[in-house]
């Protein structure tokens, strides 16, 4: 048995026993792939359907540090915009007044206070008289969201936090967060299948049929099972464009993600400086006993990483499935995609599988 023959059986045994349908995972060093592997079932319902080698995820909150932290490092570095500055300087006039001493590092690390999740499609139609009006109320609605708690006194994970962040991306640069992201990251990068769909006006790349992705969810809100689109109901409100949630991509794609930051924290990469890598990546303790970073989490008791990744580590998971975990030491990652939801978030026998298999994916990086 190869380094990675204990990877192998758990990812066939996770899918024999029905953990989830799908499971993509990619594992090396910041300039090797040691280890891919795909199996699975890209839909069950209505009908089955193999997962491919190049089968699109829905990679959920990976969004949030592969579009909007991403951009936030790049505005930073380049002085465009300031970690510390309040909202109300950043964007005069816009934010209500419990928001505007907010600050992005703040957000970046949820300890702004905000509440964790708010509902709000359920006051609204999947399908709007004018979708453009509908997304700017959405916007409205979450910057009149009261906060949940005074900033800086817990660490509560919130996509609201991501939500404002996007849209100030977008008022800040002038354009919609996906094509700002293909123009500022993933074309330079060379990537073509990394990105959202936007539900009324995609981007060309975008424009492909359902059997191109994983099925997610039956969502009774929409009526349907849901493939193609944003998975998270909020994010579709917003056209299937957020700050928190929207993006696809492909395992191949998503491990050149994980190599090129690697590669920016030991300064071999122009694409970020190492310094800015390192500053978003390490643990900011604005408040006690957080293992946040900024955007980025960090290696903490009952993490999904395991517990063979350094302190130095960091990483983000996805409602659907989906983790990514890279390791300063040793420049090593792992990325691991899945529709788990399909065809029910209720399944939550996938939560033990995510440790288990960076843990065995480690171990045989580390022989």
């Amino acid at each position: 048995m190869s380094e990675f023959g204990a990877v192998d059986q758990a990812l066939e045994q996770a899918i024999d026993q029905g953990l989830t349908p799908s499971l993509a995972l990619a594992c090396g060093q910041a300039d090797t792939l040691a280890y891919r592997r795909v199996l699975g079932w890209a839909s069950l319902h209505p009908q089955p359907r193999a997962i491919e080698e190049h089968t699109l995820f829905d990679l959920a909150s990976l969004t949030k540090v592969f579009v909007t932290t991403l951009l936030l490092m790049q505005e930073v570095e380049a002085g465009r915009l300031d970690l510390d500055a309040p909202l109300d300087r950043l964007l005069p006039a816009h934010y209500t007044p419990d928001k505007g001493a907010l600050t992005l590092r703040q957000l970046l690390s949820h300890a702004a206070g905000l509440p964790a999740h708010v509902a709000f499609y359920r006051e609204r139609s999947p399908v709007p008289a004018d979708a453009d009006i509908q997304r700017q109320e959405v916007f409205d609605a979450v910057r009149h969201t009261p906060l949940a708690r005074p900033p800086g006194i817990e660490t509560s994970y919130s996509d609201l936090g991501f939500i404002l962040l996007g849209e100030l991306l977008e008022l800040h640069t002038g354009r919609r967060l996906d094509y700002l992201a293909e123009e500022r990251l993933f074309a330079p990068m060379g990537l073509k299948q990394t990105f959202f769909v936007h539900l009324h006006t995609p981007l060309p790349q975008a424009r492909l049929p359902e059997t191109a992705f994983a099925a997610t969810e039956y969502c009774p809100w929409r009526g349907r099972m849901v493939c193609g689109q944003v998975h998270d109901e909020n994010a579709y409100l917003l056209g299937g464009v957020a700050g928190h949630a929207g993006l696809f991509s492909t395992l191949d794609e998503v491990q050149v993600l994980a190599r090129l930051l690697l590669r920016c924290l030991a300064g071999r990469s122009p694409f970020l400086r190492a310094e800015t890598a390192a500053a978003f990546t390490r643990r900011q303790n604005l408040v006690a006993d957080s293992s946040r970073a900024l955007g980025w989490d960090t290696p903490s008791s009952g993490t999904t990483c395991g517990s063979r990744f350094s302190a130095r580590a960091f990483g983000h998971t996805g409602f659907t499935g989906t983790s990514v975990w890279m390791d300063p030491e040793g420049e090593r990652f792992v990325v691991l995609l899945s529709n788990r939801v399909h065809p029910s978030r209720d399944n939550t026998r996938f939560q033990p599988l995510r440790p288990q298999l960076h843990d065995l994916a480690m171990l045989a990086l580390q022989h």
